[in-house]
């Protein structure tokens, strides 16, 4: 599931979803930040550093799905930045995936 990760109005880079825990309605991917992100890298990597992730309550991330729909997890939104890995990850959770997923098979026309 394609989406773009903002951070407010400021999109920072774009990831490619997947479900990693179905029960508690949790999605993960790799973000591929864009040139906006630099703006809060290093932020995001101190607040990894002092919790083991920056969430919704430290930046006003949102998640917008390739179809415009904005994402509203119960369970908030992370990103995970470590100085030491070249790899960056975001995480939500508290998500209805059924409605998402039955919406994205509709767009795709699949039954």
């Amino acid at each position: 599931m394609k989406a773009s990760i903002y951070v407010g109005y400021e999109e920072i880079g774009k990831t490619n979803f997947s479900v990693t825990d179905e029960s508690m309605g949790a999605i993960g991917g790799n973000l591929f930040p864009n040139e906006n992100y630099e703006k809060y890298k290093h932020q995001i990597q101190r607040h990894f550093d002092k919790k083991g992730i920056s969430n919704i309550e430290d930046l006003n991330y949102r998640i917008v799905l390739e179809d415009n729909t904005e994402l509203k997890p119960s369970g908030g939104i992370g990103i995970i930045d470590c100085v030491d890995f070249s790899e960056i990850l975001v995480e939500s959770a508290g998500l209805d995936l059924s409605k998402i997923l039955n919406k994205l098979k509709d767009a795709d026309g699949i039954n």
